[in-house]
């Protein structure tokens, strides 16, 4: 056997053990490494600027910390504070009330007289409610403990991404039958575009989420929170800020503040959902896309890359966002690659 053949059968070998070894760990690794390609220009600028590799990566890592992870541990560490608050009597009340209101509605407005209140609030049961709360909140908690350990393991693996990714890239750049030329290629379409997307939706849901947040305190809500939320809830594609005006608006109605319910509502839609996601994100995307990321890089049509987001969001639940545009830009990247390559190939003599 020749040496290079033994190798390879090496490598196999050993990479489907290595493969096993690291099979739990295979989506946050690639979460960690999309989000180093994403961060790729402020990891540039940190190892410029800073003494060693090791401390710019650290501080790389500290700042997607705070940026993007504090806000989730801080919402999820609340969360069950804010289910022990709340007042099952209050509910209780809020609920006879919605009540009283929909049938008062339906009687005193001719297009809704062929409702019936009474069947459709019927199967609401303040003890099933509770018993629902006490579910989701248990669902909640599971779920929280595992998506922090992913957050650990994220930072972890994302701090020796950007501390090694350099070298591991230019080994994939020797090894693969690709000029570096076109390896770079690939990786600059990747890494801008994920750049854009990542730094864009960031930037929004802060945005936005401070907007949101700045009306509801106002009223006496915890506005820190209720801005995370925002900004998260905004991330999902058409009815995202919906889901948090429109129950904060029917809590102002029901004790008694229609003109706090109709403020909240407004604001909410004319301010936030028209002025600010309609005119402001596409603008801020823009600035994003032609002076943050420098390098050159495929421009993808936002349709398509909105389209990437909620797909990858169906299929992969939250770090879809971060998915879908990546693999939806790698194919592009390797679309555009492909007749590059075969017109190469055609000119050296091989068959076409």
């Amino acid at each position: 056997m020749k040496p290079i053949h033994f190798l390879g059968l090496l490598i196999v070998v050993v990479g489907y053990f290595l493969f096993k070894v690291f099979e739990p760990f295979l989506e946050t690794i690639t979460i960690a490494v999309l989000l180093s390609l994403a961060t790729y220009k402020l990891n540039k600028l940190l190892f410029l600027k800073l003494p060693n590799n090791i401390v710019a990566a650290s501080v790389s890592t500290a700042i997607l910390a705070i940026i993007f992870f504090a806000p989730l541990v801080y919402l999820l560490t609340n969360a069950a504070n804010l289910v022990s608050s709340i007042d099952l009597n209050e509910l209780s009340q809020t609920i006879e009330n919605g009540k009283k209101w929909l049938k008062e509605l339906a009687q005193n407005h001719e297009i809704l007289k062929g409702l019936n209140p009474e069947e459709l609030t019927a199967r609401v049961d303040i003890n099933s409610l509770i018993n629902w709360i006490l579910q989701t909140a248990t669902f909640v908690g599971k779920k929280s403990a595992n998506f922090l350990k992913d957050i650990v393991l994220i930072l972890v693996f994302y701090f020796f991404a950007n501390l090694y990714g350099k070298d591991i890239l230019l080994y994939i750049q020797r090894i693969i039958p690709l000029r570096p030329e076109d390896s770079k290629t690939i990786f600059e379409n990747l890494a801008g575009v994920m750049g854009v997307v990542f730094n864009s939706i960031i930037a929004t849901a802060i945005f936005e989420g401070i907007l949101f947040g700045l009306i509801v305190h106002q009223y006496g809500y915890n506005g820190l929170m209720l801005g995370i939320l925002y900004g998260f809830a905004s991330l999902i594609p058409m009815v995202g800020g919906v889901l948090m005006w429109l129950p904060i608006s029917l809590d102002r109605y029901f004790h008694n503040d229609p003109t706090g319910a109709l403020v909240i509502a407004l604001y909410s839609i004319i301010v936030i959902s028209v002025i600010a996601d309609t005119f402001i994100k596409p603008i801020i995307i823009k600035y994003i896309d032609e002076v943050m990321i420098a390098d050159q890089h495929i421009r993808i049509n936002e349709l398509l890359i909105f389209f990437a987001i909620v797909a990858g969001l169906a299929s992969y639940g939250f770090w879809g966002m971060i998915i879908g545009p990546a693999v939806v830009t790698l194919m592009i990247s390797v679309l555009n690659l492909y007749p590059k390559l075969t017109s190469q190939t055609c000119s050296l003599g091989s068959p076409c």
